[in-house]
């Protein structure tokens, strides 16, 4: 009996220690995770960079500070991508790393035979000439790229350089209008996105260059096919660049006005609903991309199905940049599409060039009961600088025409000095003369009022201002109002364009002298 007892208890520890053993066969957890990044990477990196299209908070990480504070993505840095320090590392460095990496599966959009001749794949990036990075601030580089943030086309004000500029911006980086360029990279601050990208791509196009292409995909997408990435990028010598301008891809205010092209307001759709242009409808920028990257063809031709072919279409955001991914989506599709911006043809609109110089009122302080006499001196509201915006700089358009009547800036609005001519070229209220003058109607004649307001913010009088010489005008208050600090605004109106100044002059009122007795 003890025998056999001591036999099933050793029957029993050999069971145990196989339970425990690891397999020969087991498969490693670590290694699966490797085997499986591809495909989970991939979708993580869809996951986190869909573009805020709601207000959120914009994320202002560049993509490798962002996967270093991902333990998930830190580890797939780690593991597969190299970074250096050379400042010069050719195009063949990465044609030679790309050969000796494997590329992750590309579960992306589907590209027609008409996308990728503009849409180059990440595992086919070497070969494709000169490289470049249009981000801003950025840490990390494809190996052999160099770098021209898409700022460096902008003035301080967000309107494009000059085209010799720009021009210049290009050949001082070692590009010429005949080198084949691939562009890619993302504003991090602005939301992330290709529309940096197809901002720079629509500039180039502009400027009449003919080989370009965008990376399919953003430095992310490049990471996480395990292709490895420096800290700094190529130098190139500097070269020039001859610009061959295609005016056709930028829209005018007059040709927007001409009723010739289809409107597209790529904004979002509340603003889109805040105003627009008239007659444009709303198709908004985020809909043409899948995550970051635009979509695949069949959809967009779902997208734009309401858009005929044989129209021309103009497309426009605030400034124009993010409109610049719904213009590159209607081009691979072979549509007639030009650039445009919100800001261009709010400033076109006619507004009155004038500024009040000087208000007085007469007695100030007052006495309740007193008649207060308030006078106003217009003048020509000077010019700024900046006054040209966005995309309208880039074709140096100096047709800008201003109100300028010598020695009076409102003369000519209905009174015996002149007549007015009420355009809205260049978007400045022009004044007429000699034989393209018109007669002013009563609508349309220069009229000045002040509203008197209260301490407690009500309406306490509404002045019609006169004309009394030139630029000045003059109008009555009676102030029967209690004792109090009276503000006054004033608006200028010429036809439907009104101009208003608030809060021009503080009227004090204090109790009369005399207070009236009773019988």
């Amino acid at each position: 009996m003890r025998r056999l007892l001591v036999i099933m208890q050793a029957l029993l520890l050999t069971v145990v220690a196989a339970a425990l053993a690891p397999s020969a066969n087991a498969a490693c957890s670590s290694c699966q995770g490797e085997q499986n990044w591809d495909q989970t990477a991939s979708n993580f990196l869809q996951g986190i960079t869909q573009e805020d299209t709601g207000g959120g908070v914009v994320r202002t990480l560049t993509p490798q500070t962002e996967r270093a504070k991902s333990p998930f993505l830190s580890q797939k840095n780690d593991a597969s991508s190299a970074t250096t320090s050379s400042a010069t590392q050719s195009s063949n460095a990465t044609g030679a790393a790309a050969k000796n990496s494997t590329p992750a599966k590309n579960d992306g959009p589907q590209r027609s035979a008409s996308q990728a001749l503009v849409l180059v794949p990440v595992e086919s990036v070497n070969g494709s000439g000169i490289i470049l990075d249009i981000s801003p601030n950025s840490t990390e580089y494809i190996p052999g790229a160099i770098s021209i943030s898409y700022t460096n086309f902008l003035n301080e004000g967000g309107a494009l350089k000059s085209v010799s500029e720009m021009a210049e911006v290009l050949g001082d980086a070692g590009i010429s209008q005949d080198d084949p360029v691939l562009i890619y990279g993302e504003c991090q601050p602005c939301g992330g996105g290709p529309s940096a990208a197809t901002y720079v791509y629509w500039i180039m196009k502009y400027l009449g260059h003919q080989n370009l292409k965008l990376m399919d995909g953003e430095i992310d997408s490049w990471v996480a096919a395990k292709l490895p990435t420096v800290t700094t990028p190529s130098v190139l010598q500097a070269k020039n660049y001859t610009p061959t301008l295609k005016p056709e891809l930028l829209a005018t205010y007059e040709y927007v006005l001409s009723g010739t092209p289809q409107i597209v307001d790529a904004r979002t759709s509340m603003e889109f609903e805040m105003g627009s242009i008239p007659g444009a409808v709303n198709i908004p920028y985020e809909n043409v991309l899948t995550g970051k990257r635009i979509k695949d063809e069949a959809a967009l031709r779902q997208l734009f199905s309401s858009l005929a072919k044989d129209r021309p279409v103009v497309v426009y955001t605030n400034t124009g940049v993010k409109a610049s991914m719904v213009w590159f989506a209607l081009e691979t599709l072979g549509y007639d599409a030009r650039l445009y911006s919100w800001q261009n043809w709010q400033a076109q609109q006619p507004r009155l060039n004038i500024a009040l110089r000087k208000a007085t009122a007469d007695p100030n302080p007052a006495k309740t009961g007193d008649v207060v006499r308030l006078t106003l001196v217009f003048a020509e509201e000077n010019q700024s600088s900046n006054a040209a915006v966005s995309l309208t700089s880039v074709a140096e358009d100096t047709n800008e025409t201003v109100l300028t009547i010598k020695g009076c800036a409102t003369c000519g609005f209905g009174s015996p000095q002149g007549f007015a001519d009420l355009t809205s070229t260049g978007g400045v209220v022009q004044i007429g003369s000699g034989t393209s003058a018109k007669a002013a109607s009563s609508d349309n004649g220069f009229k000045v009022s002040a509203s008197v307001i209260s301490p407690s913010g009500a309406q306490s009088g509404n002045v019609i201002m006169k004309r009394v010489s030139g630029d000045e005008f003059a109008g009555i208050w009676n102030a029967n109002v209690p004792a109090g600090l009276y503000r006054v605004d004033v608006a200028a109106s010429a036809g439907e364009v009104t101009k208003t100044f608030p809060d021009v002059l503080e009227i004090k009122v204090e109790t009369g002298k005399y207070t009236k007795l009773g019988n």
